[in-house]
């Protein structure tokens, strides 16, 4: 499994436990399931959880789930398969998907080949890969895909896109190798960015609060009722000039 499987394998084992009406393991226990499934494949894991709900009234353990997923399903591949994914090796302008054993194995195998002995190759390669297959298997760990670049790209990219769509390669790894295979992203120009942000900035900072529009209204209702008062009061002062004129 990868990482990005994680999410479906933990939804998969919390149904699974919810099923014997059980708990989730705590965080620490559900690494250790982790560590003990990731060298397989996610359907085959999700295999061995579905046929554990179908034969156990009981919550699965590392050890339970194990007895359903043969070794042989971690996702490596036979010496057969193997041996011809390495032979494409040999051709500069190609490029190979391998697990690391692959890889071992075939440096062993190559001086037989090179000197002429195909036969002898194979079966040096065949002894060399299941003895480190074998080893990897018995430390758990999990088949780990290398990538050997070929001067063809494209070649590089009908290899790399198989390898992603078999579960071999992470989309994110294929991604660095055959940039064409990553996502178009839009174009990000940062001043441009920054100008409409003023703009935005500028264009609200024009635009008044409710709380604003009410404080407008009630000054200017008070600077109306100011300007009526004084109008009130210099009229007064007029009438009461002109009644002491003429009564003078």
């Amino acid at each position: 499994m990868t990482p990005n499987d994680k999410r479906t394998f933990v939804d998969a084992l919390k149904l699974a436990h919810k099923t014997a009406r059980q708990p989730l393991p705590e965080p620490d226990v559900m690494g250790v399931f982790w560590k003990q499934l990731e060298p397989y494949p996610l359907d085959a894991v999700l295999r061995a959880i579905s046929c554990h709900v179908a034969t156990s009234e009981f919550a699965p353990t590392p050890a339970a789930l194990l007895k359903h997923l043969p070794r042989e399903s971690d996702g490596r591949p036979d010496a057969n398969e193997a041996w011809a994914i390495a032979l494409r090796s040999r051709d500069e302008r190609d490029t190979v998907v391998w697990t690391q054993e692959c890889a071992e194995a075939f440096a062993v195998a190559l001086p037989v080949l090179e000197g002429g002995d195909e036969v002898g190759a194979r079966m040096a390669f065949k002894a060399a890969y299941e003895r480190t297959v074998e080893r990897a298997r018995a430390e758990c760990r999990p088949a780990q895909w290398i990538t050997s670049l070929g001067h063809d790209p494209d070649l590089r990219e009908a290899v790399v896109t198989e390898a992603v769509r078999s579960g071999r390669l992470a989309l994110t790894h294929a991604q660095a190798i055959v940039p064409a295979l990553a996502a178009p992203v839009d174009s990000f120009d940062a001043k441009v960015a920054e100008s409409n942000l003023a703009r935005l900035r500028a264009l609200v900072g024009g635009i008044p609060s409710a709380r604003e529009k009410l404080d407008r209204i009630r000054a200017a209702h008070v600077a109306r009722d100011a300007a009526a008062t004084a109008d009130a009061k210099d009229l007064a002062a007029a009438r009461v000039a002109d009644y002491l004129t003429a009564h003078a």
